[in-house]
């Protein structure tokens, strides 16, 4: 049993030519040069050896040889055949790559699996694409000083970063992007957002990140901006392992005051003491956690025992900031399970990281005051709502996981499991100090936040050539099922709040308890968005009329989405006057303030000092499905030599529906389960007068949609290098779940409120796309492009009328129309042997209407009935550029080769956003621009005996300022709305490979 299980690890981390040093190998990839994709059943002779070896789907292909001087044919049908000779080493593998068809022959460098994880091959798959599409390979990731896909992804042509997570391509929000890894559609971690938040994916992880510009039947019909395409990595051709350390210090936080609290594990998800007390949850969702009376409900007493049972930590500790470390490791490796060709491919890796993270952020909101009318722009002013001071600690954990299995049965015939998971959490405390100018009183405000996302993705797939003639080339089948699922998790949210007067009577009086809500509240939230989905895809090989090799592509897909949402909160009522105890004034924490003990009945208060309570007053959770069908038809063909089209239709069944309601009535006969989804509006308002429906549609937003999508795409050869794309298509943009739900939060004190909206509609888009590319070298490159988007009933935020708060409030409407319009500019280039530069930009013009100004009229005019949705709608521009979108972007990167072997490299890093809409104004009130800022990082690379790779950086060394404004018209003054630093961050980061 001991001998049999050391062969195993022996087998398992250790490469095949060890144990054979008598023979070397030959192997490679072959691709077709007139589209970039790899050639199955190519056939490889070695004619004084009597051996011969075919390629896979990957175009890939091995053989074993003695050691000497050979010469080997590459047969294919269709293609005229190649002879190489090559000398094969006792123990090396020798690597051999043929392009068929091409005139001149070009070697492409290939590793691993496929032929996109270098720059040259990720330029190569670009050059033959049917698509206007941009990428970063595993190579130039390696080369940056990103640590996540966000990082990573804010590089490619067209793309801007909001918040380090959200992506924009070419200017449209968030809601415009679809994100698919390995081919699956994945859910989202946010219950606010639709987007996956791109820092979920830790870069190690990663192949290659494609983003694809323009639409072709067989991907999703969902493609307005563009589509996102992640792919993790492979299993290699070959043993290899690696073992990656790293360390980082930022200025603003390592070794100075840190605040944090005890959350999580070590992967980052959420801990049994942090969760919801078993007391709570034992009970049904439809019992309200609140004291009864003597006509029902809960006991009392029972109720205000509860609060023992909490995580009873309010206070944050103190400790000095810790240096931000990181962890990879990866192992993969090929095993011929045969001698005639099957072979089991297997990678497994696994990366985890810690981030601490301190900045001072300054914010403050406004309410505009005009003494003529507000519709006289150049008369408002801005006076002061509330404004905070705050000093936010974050610790963030990312883990990431990856097992891809692949197993060839035989030539041509290939199943793979890839399995993905992620977490990603943040542990943040926040403190601020304010003014409330509408109540005049000046606060403190302590959040204490845990968040744990979670992220699950399994796909079963297969690629196969079915044969249908000796000579012909092979049809191909390709087909995955997918399963996916997003978790979300806030436990116990803590909140605490003092108060005093503003102006306060002395300089000394001190700040007392806030007395209600969000003082002394916990917030438990949590949500899971699930996917199931079956692709099927079928390509038909044929020669056009002049004999050029075409495609037919047909296929479907079956997707259902699950998606839900709770949140609960609970909170203190006093039953004495607030400020009568020396534990209501500052600095008497939470632990004193919310003692369990302050629950419990005493002589002088037989109820109790406080009384423990939920607060459940407005919806606080949905339950969201979606079922999709859809099927396409594809052709790529081939008009003349050196023109193609591509293109088809594709067609999408869709049926959406959300439920929004409180837990307390989940199970009453009011917790209606249908709407009245009318798209007139004057009868939904005799329905919602009439009490037939509710103003928000009983919680109910349903959409079913049939579309059919088609797509045209052109490409022009013009030179062997050179190539021209125009493409013309339509897609949509359905309404997101959460954007359907009209539910609101606030995640702290006076922070804004987003509300949604279940009679949302999809968005239809008209995309028109010319690019000319040229391709000088496998290495350099320029490309120019431009392109138009046409968008009816787009969905965009619009602010609501709000009185006595703060926090301002916002929810999502159909606007009648937009468009955006942008040029984008793509180069690269070595010189003088030793340096190399790249840049890239794009301009960008957009314009949403976002409210007709006859509807706005009758609405201030008072005109419009109460009920009516456009009176809840009082944005403060009719017009505006999209909320996101920069007009200018550019991304600049330099690197200057230290020696002659280009082992040792220096580089600089810039990427420049201009300014664009951070908020929409509502109520009057200007909207809030971030100003354009760049950010600089340096990165210094070496490679040793491609062994050791070593990369020390410097991110963000201006330590720049993010600033957002709101301009008063009338004194033409900018006024504060956000500030804050994020610091200088330098680290060290060394893998090492054991190949």
């Amino acid at each position: 049993m001991r001998n049999v299980c050391i062969k195993i690890f022996l087998i398992l981390f250790f490469p095949v030519s060890l144990f054979a040093q008598a023979t070397g190998n030959i192997r490679g990839t072959i691709i077709d040069s007139e589209n970039g994709e790899a050639v199955f059943g190519a056939t490889i002779v070695v004619r004084s050896e009597k051996k011969f070896a075919k390629t896979d789907f990957d175009g890939k292909y091995e053989i074993s040889l003695p050691t000497g001087s050979y010469e080997v044919e590459y047969q294919m049908y269709g293609y005229a055949p190649q002879k190489r000779t090559i000398n094969v080493v006792a123990g090396k593998n020798q690597q051999m790559n043929v392009t068929f068809g091409a005139q001149t022959l070009e070697t492409v460098e290939v590793k691993d699996r496929a032929l996109n994880n270098t720059e040259s091959a990720m330029l190569a798959l670009q050059k033959k694409s049917a698509t206007v599409s941009d990428g970063i390979s595993q190579e130039a990731i390696k080369k940056s000083p990103d640590s996540s896909a966000g990082d990573v992804v804010k590089r490619v042509t067209g793309i801007t970063l909001i918040g380090g997570k959200y992506v924009f391509v070419r200017g449209l929000g968030e809601r415009y992007s679809n994100t698919l890894l390995n081919d699956s559609i994945i859910p989202s971690t946010e219950p606010d957002k639709r987007v996956v938040p791109m820092d979920i994916f830790p870069s190690s992880l990663i192949k290659n990140i494609r983003v694809v510009k323009t639409f072709t039947p067989e991907d999703m019909g969902e493609f307005s901006g563009g589509l996102v395409k992640i792919e993790t990595q492979e299993y290699p051709d070959q043993f290899q392992m690696s073992l990656g350390l790293g360390v980082a210090r930022n200025m603003n936080t390592t070794g100075k005051k840190f605040l944090t609290f005890d959350a999580g594990d070590f992967l980052g998800r959420p801990t049994e003491s942090q969760k919801l007390p078993s007391i709570i949850k034992s009970l049904p969702d439809s019992i309200a956690y609140e004291p009864g009376s003597r006509f029902g409900g809960l006991p009392p007493t029972l109720v205000n025992l509860t609060p023992m049972f909490f995580n009873g930590k309010w206070t944050p500790k103190e400790e000095s900031g810790s240096y931000d470390r990181s962890f990879n490791f990866s192992v993969g490796n090929t095993f011929k399970t045969t001698e005639s060709g099957q072979r089991l491919g297997i990678l497994f890796g696994v990366t985890r990281s810690e981030e601490y993270r301190f900045r001072e952020e300054k914010s403050r909101r406004y309410i505009p005051a005009n003494q003529i009318n507000n519709t006289v722009k150049e008369a408002t002013y801005l006076n002061k709502l509330q404004e905070q001071d705050s000093d936010i600690y974050n610790k963030e954990v990312n883990f990431g996981s990856n097992l891809n299995l692949a197993y060839e049965f035989t030539k041509g015939q290939q199943i793979y499991l890839k399995n993905l998971y992620t977490v990603s959490s943040d542990t943040n405390v926040r403190q601020s100090t304010g003014v409330n100018y509408i109540d005049n009183f000046q606060f403190l405000a302590d959040t204490n936040t845990f968040t744990s996302r979670q992220l699950l993705n399994n796909t079963l797939g297969g690629d196969h050539a079915i044969q249908l003639g000796k000579m012909a080339r092979p049809h191909k089948l390709e087909w995955n099922l997918s399963f996916s699922e997003a978790k979300r998790d806030e436990p116990n949210l803590t909140q605490q709040v003092w108060r005093r007067p503003d102006p306060p009577s002395s300089f000394s009086q001190n700040f007392t308890r806030l007395g209600n809500n969000p003082d002394g509240s916990r917030f438990f939230s949590e949500s899971r968005d699930q996917v199931r989905q079956i692709n099927l895809k079928y390509e038909i090989p044929f020669e056009q009329w002049d004999g050029l090799k075409s495609a037919l592509k047909v296929g479907g897909l079956a997707l259902e989405r699950q998606k839900d949402f709770r949140f609960r909160e609970f909170g203190v009522k006093y039953n004495r006057g607030v400020g009568s105890s020396i534990v209501d004034s500052w600095p008497a924490p939470g632990e004193l303030s919310f003692n369990p003990a302050e629950y419990l009945p005493t002589s002088a208060n037989p109820t109790g000092n406080q009384t423990f309570s939920e607060r459940a007053t407005e919806p606080n959770a949905y339950n969201a499905m979606q079922k999709l069908q859809a099927s396409f038809a594809q052709v790529d063909l081939p008009l003349f030599p050196k023109f193609r089209f591509i293109g088809g239709v594709r067609y999408e069944d869709s049926y959406q529906k959300v439920k929004t309601f409180q837990l307390r009535n989940s199970s009453s006969i009011t917790n209606l389960d249908y709407g009245c989804k009318i798209d007139n509006e004057d009868v939904r308002v005799a329905l919602v007068n009439s009490n037939v429906c509710t103003q928000n549609n009983n919680g109910i937003g349903e959409i079913r949609t049939r579309d059919k999508l088609p797509s045209a795409n052109f490409v022009w050869e013009v030179k062997n290098d050179m190539n021209i794309r125009l493409g013309y298509t339509q897609t949509i943009t359905r309404p997101d779940l959460r954007e359907l739900s009209p539910f609101g939060f606030t995640p702290f004190f006076g922070a804004d409120r987003i509300f949604g909206n279940s009679d949302l509609k999809r968005t239809y888009i008209h995309n028109y796309d010319a690019r000319w590319e040229y391709y000088m070298t496998a290495m350099d490159y320029i490309g120019i492009g431009a392109f138009y988007k046409q968008m009816s009933d787009p969905i965009e935020m619009i602010g609501r009328p709000v009185a006595g708060s703060i926090s301002a409030q916002f929810t999502y409407t159909n606007a009648s129309q937009a468009y955006i319009r942008g040029i984008e500019f793509d180069y690269r280039k070595d010189f003088l042997e030793r340096f190399r530069f790249e840049t890239n930009f794009y301009f960008i013009k957009s314009r949403v209407d976002v409210l007709s100004w006859n509807t706005y009229a009758l609405g201030k005019a008072g005109f419009l009935d109460s009920n009516n949705r456009a009176f809840a709608y009082d944005p403060t521009n009719l017009s505006r550029s999209l909320q996101g979108q920069s007009e200018f972007v550019y991304n600049l990167k330099f690197d200057w080769f230290l020696t002659n072997k280009k082992n040792q490299s220096l580089g600089v890093y810039y990427n420049f956003f201009g300014n664009r809409i951070y908020a929409v104004g509502a109520n009057g009130t200007p909207d809030a621009i971030e100003r354009g800022v760049g950010l600089t990082d340096i990165v210094y690379s070496y490679k040793h005996d491609d062994k050791l790779d070593i990369k020390a950086a410097a991110k963000n060394i201006m330590d720049t300022r993010f600033k957002v404004y709101q301009r008063s018209e009338l004194t033409g003054q900018d006024e504060l709305f956000l500030s804050y630093r994020i610091g200088v961050t330098f680290s060290l980061a060394a893998t090492y490979k054991f190949n």
